[in-house]
């Protein structure tokens, strides 16, 4: 059966730190950004993924992007609060500074095809690219926030 599997690297030497089912950015101070955490996805029981995808769903009720703005071929936007990067090799100037590209928006129906969604492309058939997120916690925005994503992507088993 077809699974995926959520792996995370240090964003200093690109060394892998662990499988991961939860991200923690760690407290932030108000209108600043977290630390870029850097991730990728394992595939198993496949012999080739397509079309990978990652969703926003939920933002804890910080505002994703209220008016998205250069919006990217692969769905992002060059400007929000949910920061979303990717690229094929390890970048550490990527992971060094805050996030230049963002969700431009909550992926609010949980499909595939919202447009809403980033598309990753792949790494190898069964990894995803590196993916770097970040977010900027607003002036307003106190107490736990916290974002809950989802990835799509096609198979061949």
């Amino acid at each position: 059966m077809p699974s995926v599997t959520s792996r995370e690297f240090n964003p200093t030497t690109g060394a892998f730190v662990g499988n991961i089912s939860s991200l923690s950015f760690g407290r932030t101070i108000v209108g600043t950004h977290t630390p870029v955490k850097v991730i990728d996805f394992a595939f198993s029981g496949v012999s080739v993924v397509s079309n990978v995808k990652i969703g926003l769903l939920d933002s804890g009720g910080l505002e994703v992007n209220p008016d998205p703005q250069d919006i990217d071929a692969d769905g992002s936007a060059g400007n929000g609060y949910f920061g979303l990067m990717h690229s094929s090799t390890f970048d550490v100037s990527t992971a060094a500074s805050a996030l230049t590209r963002h969700f431009s928006g909550l992926n609010t129906l949980g499909t595939a095809a919202d447009t809403h969604n980033i598309i990753l492309g792949t790494k190898t058939n069964t990894v995803s690219q590196f993916v770097y997120m970040d977010i900027e916690i607003g002036a307003n925005d106190l107490g736990s926030i916290a974002g809950l994503y989802k990835v799509f992507f096609d198979f061949e088993e």
